[in-house]
Formats: structure tokens, sequence, C-alpha cells
């Protein structure tokens, strides 16, 4: 059995000073973890060493006393369930999840698409800091100065979310390819817009 191709990218762009590295028997997790007053942002990126399996996600919520507000946007690809490469965006009070299947990528669209990811993560944590009024730039705590680089692999992750849209490729959790209303109302979500400016 061959050793498993893994992806790095995000070790390249973080705050070495607040990278976390975890690595057990079937994955190797690098991590960056936001964690004051009850709220909590973290971005990780996690290889499996047993197969061909990764993942970058961004989770953030805002704990309230009797509920708890979250959101978590992932690129990746798992052998298991959606096999194809995708985003998937996880809207808790909603019960909703929503994927959009990127088709057609070699190993460096994927990594093109993994590199436009982190650069709307970074947009997305700003947007959390000026809404959450924190202090503490965040954007230095997450990211070095090279995530400015990334701009043109967002726009190739922006190219590749519009074809998604195109071919019906951006599903609900029915499986439903959604039309231009249902990307209306998509976009309302703060934490999605970014994704879906195309």
């Amino acid at each position: 059995m061959s050793k498993p191709r893994s992806i790095y990218v995000l070790q390249n762009y973080a705050n070495r000073e607040n990278l976390v590295e975890s690595r057990g028997q079937v994955e190797h997790t690098l991590s960056i973890s936001y964690n004051s007053q009850g709220i909590k942002i973290e971005l990780s990126e996690t290889n499996s060493l047993i197969e061909e399996e990764y993942n970058l996600s961004l989770k953030s919520a805002k704990y309230h006393v009797e509920s708890t507000e979250s959101k978590e946007a992932m690129i990746h690809n798992h052998k298991k369930g959606h096999t194809e490469k995708h985003l998937q965006f996880k809207l808790q009070a909603k019960r909703e999840t929503i994927r959009i299947f990127l088709e057609g990528l070699d190993a460096e669209d994927y990594t093109r698409c993994i590199k436009g990811f982190l650069h709307i993560s970074c947009d997305i944590i700003k947007q959390e800091q000026k809404k959450l009024g924190i202090e503490e730039n965040l954007t230095e705590f997450f990211f070095n100065s090279e995530i400015k680089s990334l701009v043109s692999d967002r726009q190739f992750l922006m190219s590749k979310i519009n074809r998604a849209f195109q071919a019906g490729q951006i599903k609900d959790s029915s499986e439903k390819g959604l039309d231009a209303k249902g990307l209306i109302e998509l976009k309302r979500q703060a934490h999605l817009k970014p994704f879906l400016e195309f």
C-alpha cells in the first residue's frame, strides 16, 4: 500500500507563533484557535495518514447562555460520503448543509482552490472580528503577510464556484441544485457571501 499524498498549505500562510501541530496514528492536523470570552474561531488543516483525504476547515461560534450559533466552512476531499472535492458549509441554526462540488480538478487546481479558500477565510475572520467587537488583530493572530499573495487563487476558486453554479452543482441537504433565487437567499448569510461573489 503506497503512502497517501498529503497537502500542506496552511503552514505557509499561518502565524507560526499560534500554529499548533497534532499527529496521531491516522491523521495529522495543523491548527490555529482563538478562544476568548466565549468566542472561538478555529482554522485547521487535516491530512489523513492512511488514505487520500484532506480537510481545511474554518469554524466560528459565539456561545450564548441558552443557545449556540455556530458556522463551519470547509474545502475537502474524503473517501467516505461525498467523494468529490467540494466546499461544504454547515448552517447549524437552519440544520442545513450546502455543498459546492468542484469538478475536473487536477492536484494543482485543487491546491489553488485551497489557497483561495484560505484567502476568503482571512476576510471572514476580519468580518467576525468587526461584528463581535474583538480588539485583537485577528488577521495577524491567524496569518502571516504571505496571505495577501493569494488574491489570484481566490479568483480561481470563484471561477470554479461559478462553473459549479452554472452546472447545478451547488446543492442543499436534499441534493437539489441551487437556482438563482436560492443563491440570493444564501448570499444573505454573511459568512457565505464571500464564497458566492462570482
